[in-house]
């Protein structure tokens, strides 16, 4: 489990939909609104990574471990192709950092709107099957994959937390603007290596 949750926390830093959401509703309208962005995006973990977990242990069963080993390949593919993306990456990321006047929203539309951006970005579950499908046969009780989906939830939702908490203040905006390119580069190497990896055991495999 620590090994997923490392990649999966490789991907949260690389800023994407969700880091925006959050960053943008915490810098414009309060740490609160960010907060109740990073429960709505949470909430869309847990379709996305259920449909990865359970899925794909339903289709292993009844297909075989073949697919299983198909999908690291496309998998590894996969990671390798935006992680050469991230690695590429020269320019760093902007911030206005101008106060805006925003129509005030309500708790649960702030929940629903954070949910809707992650359920909507179907990159999340082809991203969490590439990365489940390695370690899927080490999941052996429901019990375990209860436990993979709540670590999922759980870091998720602490580290957009953080997110608001830390980027509803300029100075910490201007440090990650300065450096977020090194922060997708270094991320990139790491999809990389982690898809390399999915491709050579998923190959093994299927030639034994």
């Amino acid at each position: 489990m620590l090994t997923i949750l490392f990649i999966h926390l490789a991907g949260l830093v690389s800023p994407g939909p969700d880091f925006f959401y959050v960053v943008r509703q915490s810098a414009s309208h309060s740490i609160k609104k960010g907060f109740l962005a990073a429960i709505g995006i949470s909430l869309g973990i847990i379709f996305w990574a259920s449909f990865a977990i359970f899925g794909l242990s339903w289709l292993s069963k009844n297909i075989g471990e073949i697919f299983q080993y198909s999908i690291m390949l496309i998998g590894g593919c996969y990671l390798i192709y935006i992680g050469s993306k991230m690695v590429r990456v020269t320019a760093s990321i902007t911030f206005t950092e101008h106060k805006t006047t925003l129509t005030p929203l309500k708790n649960c539309e702030e929940i629903r709107k954070g949910l809707f951006i992650n359920i909507f970005n179907a990159k999340a579950g082809i991203y969490f099957t590439s990365v489940i499908s390695a370690y899927l046969g080490n999941f052996t009780k429901t019990s375990q994959m209860f436990e993979l989906l709540f670590l999922f939830v759980i870091s998720t939702l602490a580290y957009f937390c953080v997110v608001a908490l830390l980027f509803s203040r300029r100075p910490i905006r201007q440090f990650y603007a300065k450096y977020s390119r090194y922060i997708d580069n270094i991320s990139g190497i790491i999809f990389m290596l982690f898809g390399l990896m999915l491709i050579y055991e998923g190959f093994t495999h299927l030639i034994k």
